[in-house]
């Protein structure tokens, strides 16, 4: 669990009133059974976190992430400054101002309402970053609600252009980004390969059949508007992320599934299926307090009452209720349908049938033998005269369950009748296949 141990982290309480030395008692062990190399602290803007509770987790080999999620509004350098360099006194590197700025609550109505949005909003926090960088510390974008009433990934890419307008190179060159990664009650691999494998999908329009970056792979997201204005992606860290039950789109959520959908998060960061720039993943929430309307779906409850996903990631046996199994490590994609890289002129009219399948079984449907890889159970669309037995055969000594079934045929391809065997007609069976 080395590679694990690098990037997994938790969220401390969602606020900023346990830092005592009796709360830094509780947590610190509990911190360090679950092996956390990360914990994002949530801190007021005017008064810092205790020196004592930062320089404890400091020694104890867990990195801090301060986040003061003021409103916009708030955000003055008057009262930051001084925090600023309090933390880096303190050791700490990231210090994150701001809380999803694309969301119209975060602001003033009036201010919210008038053009030039992200240039005022870079006039409150671009002074905040260069003071946290004069600091010593690593300026960082605060993050966005997935989606929000301004887009994010408009918003993002709109804040880096302007970054660039203003000259402020060596400030993108230092710059880290704050995020969210919710599953959204979504498939873990929803959204994988970004804007890339989904380019139909635009700011506030996701076509029907089409995956966006509202799910745990927004990261792909962020990175691909990074690739398209800078040298390279930003490094991440996500805040807070995971799956978590106040937040379903679908489904009844409970401790159960949400300790699987964890556990495979957690499997995911071992492996390469989560990129190297996301630098940490933040669970939250770790704990909650009762009056929290978020209080049950916590990692504990009580200090002394852990959910079942916490013994997994303590290393330990379960008590009450069993863990699901875990997604494998090297296997992050539960199904991939697998087509052939030419499928003839007939392509566009075998989609539709293809298209029903997607919106029924929603796998990863893709072209690439060495991707499908990656996934649990692979379906092969196609004979061997489509797809050959070698790629088969490799798909089954790299673990996948692998099951083969033919191409929807294509409705305007001229077939004899069967009726009449002397008469071609043309095959209007555009039902969906399935697996």
């Amino acid at each position: 669990m080395g590679m694990l141990n690098q990037r997994l982290g938790y969220h401390y309480y969602p606020d900023d009133c346990h830092f005592s030395q009796d709360d830094l008692g509780i947590w610190l062990p509990i911190l360090r059974s679950l092996d956390a190399q990360w914990v994002t602290l949530q801190s007021d803007a005017k008064r810092p976190i205790p020196a004592f509770f930062l320089r404890s987790l400091l020694e104890a080999g867990i990195e801090p992430i301060v986040h003061i999620p003021c409103d916009v509004a708030d955000a003055n350098l008057s009262d930051l400054d001084p925090l600023l360099q309090i933390y880096s006194r303190c050791g700490i590197r990231y210090v994150v101002v701001l809380d999803r700025p694309n969301m119209k609550a975060r602001w003033e109505y009036a201010s919210w309402s008038r053009r030039g949005l992200i240039e005022r909003y870079l006039d409150i926090l671009l002074p905040i970053l260069e003071a946290a960088r004069a600091a010593g510390l690593r300026p960082t974008l605060p993050p966005l609600e997935p989606g929000g009433d301004y887009w994010d990934t408009a918003f993002l890419e709109r804040t880096l252009q302007n970054l660039i307008r203003l000259g402020k190179h060596e400030l993108l060159e230092d710059l880290t980004l704050g995020t969210y990664a919710w599953t959204f009650d979504r498939p873990l691999d929803w959204g994988a390969g970004g804007p890339d494998r989904w380019p139909e999908v635009l700011p506030y329009h996701t076509p029907r059949g089409s995956q966006d970056h509202r799910g745990l792979h927004i990261f792909d997201w962020y990175a691909a508007i990074c690739r398209k204005l800078l040298p390279a992606p930003l490094p991440m860290l996500v805040l807070a992320g995971g799956a978590c039950p106040q937040i379903p789109l679908k489904n009844e959520r409970t401790p159960e599934t949400q300790a699987k959908e964890n556990i495979a998060i957690a499997n995911m960061l071992a492996s390469d299926a989560i990129p190297a720039h996301v630098l940490c993943f933040n669970f939250y929430p770790l704990t909650c307090p009762p009056d929290h309307p978020e209080h049950a779906s916590s990692g504990f409850p009580e200090s002394d009452h852990p959910q079942p996903v916490i013994s997994f990631f303590q290393g330990q046996e379960t008590t009450g209720a069993a863990l699901p199994n875990t997604i494998p490590l090297d296997k992050p994609i539960q199904h991939y349908v697998l087509l052939p890289e030419d499928m003839g002129s007939g392509f566009r009219r075998r989609w539709a049938s293809l298209g029903e399948l997607a919106l029924v079984e929603k796998p990863v449907v893709g072209f690439s033998a060495e991707e499908a890889r990656s996934a649990q159970r692979v379906s092969i669309m196609g004979d061997v005269d489509w797809i050959p037995h070698q790629i088969e055969n490799d798909l089954r000594q790299a673990g996948c369950e692998v099951n083969r079934m033919p191409l929807p045929a294509d409705p305007l391809e001229p077939h004899l009748d069967p009726r009449n065997p002397n008469r071609l007609s043309l095959n209007t069976n555009t039902g969906a296949a399935h697996v």
